[in-house]
C-alpha cells in the first residue's frame, strides 16, 4: 500500500513538472505563448521617414496624404512617393516621371481623381489590384 502511494505521489510530481516545464518555454496556454511571436510589417522602399503632405505636379494647389492617387477615366496612377506615373501601355505597366504619350495634352487637374486607401500606401504593385479600382472607381 505504501508503495503505490508512493509511485502515485511520483507520478504526480512528475506530471506537475512536466506541465510547469512546457509553460515556462512557451508551449503552454498561459499567457506567455506568445512571448516571442513577431508581427513582420512589409515597408515600401520608398516610403517616405515622415508623414508628408503632397502637392502633385498635375495640380500644385491640392494636398494629397496617400501615396496613389487613381484616374479611372485614364486608368492611370499617380505615384506621390516616387513623383512618377503608371500605366499600361498595351502590354505591360510602366512607371515613369512624364504623363503617358496618349494622354500628354490631357489636363489632369480636370480629371477625376481618387485617392487610394492607406492600406495601399506600402504596395508598389498597386496596379495588381487594376481590374478592383477599375469597378470601386468607375469613370463618370
Amino acid at each position: 500500500m505504501k508503495n503505490l502511494r508512493l509511485s502515485c505521489i511520483i507520478c504526480l510530481l512528475l506530471i506537475s513538472a512536466i506541465s510547469f516545464s512546457q509553460r515556462a518555454h512557451g508551449h503552454g496556454q498561459g499567457r506567455h505563448h506568445n512571448r516571442h511571436a513577431k508581427i513582420v510589417v512589409k515597408r515600401s522602399p520608398f516610403r517616405p521617414h515622415k508623414v508628408v503632405v503632397y502637392h502633385p505636379v498635375w495640380r500644385p494647389t491640392y494636398s494629397c496624404h496617400r501615396r496613389w492617387v487613381f484616374f479611372p477615366a485614364r486608368n492611370l496612377y499617380w505615384d506621390n512617393w516616387r513623383n512618377h506615373y503608371v500605366f499600361w501601355n498595351g502590354t505591360a505597366w510602366l512607371s515613369q516621371a512624364a504623363l503617358p504619350p496618349t494622354i500628354v495634352n490631357v489636363n489632369l487637374e480636370k480629371e477625376k481623381s481618387v485617392e487610394l486607401k492607406e492600406d495601399e500606401d506600402d504596395l508598389d504593385d498597386v496596379y495588381a489590384s487594376n481590374e478592383q479600382h477599375k469597378t470601386q472607381y468607375k469613370a463618370e
